[in-house]
């Protein structure tokens, strides 16, 4: 039986997949054609004409579906808008997540929707257009891949664990450090890392098995806050890198398959304050 609060977003749910989906036609059509980049905040923070257009086709779309809710999406809050999280019902968007990816017609690139009421994600959409992929999740429903439940690994030793790192490029000294401090803690204690240079296809995997899992510091609510719920739903386990409740704003998360092995990794994490959202 239906509980009552999927009864109350499945207009949302369904409304907003149908949208998703017919972005990702638009981010097909860019993604091997020659693409007009800008820097954002630094030489590695880019965005293209298609992030831009996208995130508008997705904020047009809800906005005059359901005019009483409010939006997060990367890039208005790069344009200028503040990043405002409260109880209304929100919108956070991320129309290509994997930007470097996507310029380097690298498949590994996602849409990522979320849908928040009361500051608690109710669903999740992760899509990559490129490779057909669909990740999501609905608060208490479990999570799907392509339509079909998918769950965590059963990985519970860090010896044998895929752990996700992401490095990417950074001008500051401290995070570089940082990157450094944790691939040597870390390389000698799994079985190997991985990097797919996007938060939401790294924490879809993360869902279906695929990875056993994931911190990060410095991205945003869009990279992450949807896919959490779909790890969360897939029996998956998501902290803040301190240990406590994960903090939307704060630009960090542990993800694991398993308390055991977020327990094995909490204390090796080395971490950096990082300004809040």
């Amino acid at each position: 039986m239906e509980n009552k609060g999927e009864i109350m977003y499945s207009e949302e749910f369904e409304f907003s997949l149908d949208l998703v989906k017919k972005c990702g036609e638009v981010i097909k059509a860019a993604f091997n054609a020659e693409k007009k980049i800008s820097e954002k905040s630094a030489p590695n923070d880019l965005v293209t004409e298609t992030d831009q257009l996208v995130e508008k086709m997705l904020i047009q779309g809800l906005r005059e579906r359901f005019p009483d809710t409010s939006f997060i999406g990367e890039e208005s809050v790069a344009g200028g808008e503040k990043c405002e999280l409260t109880e209304r019902s929100t919108w956070i968007i991320d129309p290509i997540d994997g930007t470097t990816n996507f310029i380097s017609s690298n498949p590994q690139i996602c849409t990522i929707l979320g849908f928040m009421v009361d500051k608690e994600v109710q669903f999740g959409i992760v899509y990559n257009p490129i490779l057909d992929q669909l990740w999501t999740a609905r608060k208490g429903q479990g999570a799907e891949y392509n339509g079909n439940k998918i769950h965590v690994s059963s990985c519970t030793n860090l010896s044998t664990a895929l752990l996700i790192q992401e490095m990417g490029g950074s001008s500051s000294d401290q995070k570089i450090e940082m990157v450094n401090k944790n691939l040597q803690t870390f390389i000698p204690k799994v079985r190997s890392i991985r990097a797919y240079g996007s938060a939401g296809i790294n924490l879809a995997y993360l869902a279906m098995g695929a990875v056993d899992a994931y911190f990060e510091f410095g991205f945003h609510i869009w990279d992450y806050a949807a896919p959490l719920l779909i790890v969360r739903e897939a029996g998956g386990v998501a902290m803040d890198t301190s240990g406590g409740q994960v903090d939307y704003l704060a630009r960090r998360m542990l993800a694991t398959a398993s308390k055991e092995l977020a327990d094995q990794i909490l204390p090796n994490i080395t971490s950096i304050q990082m300004e809040r959202d």
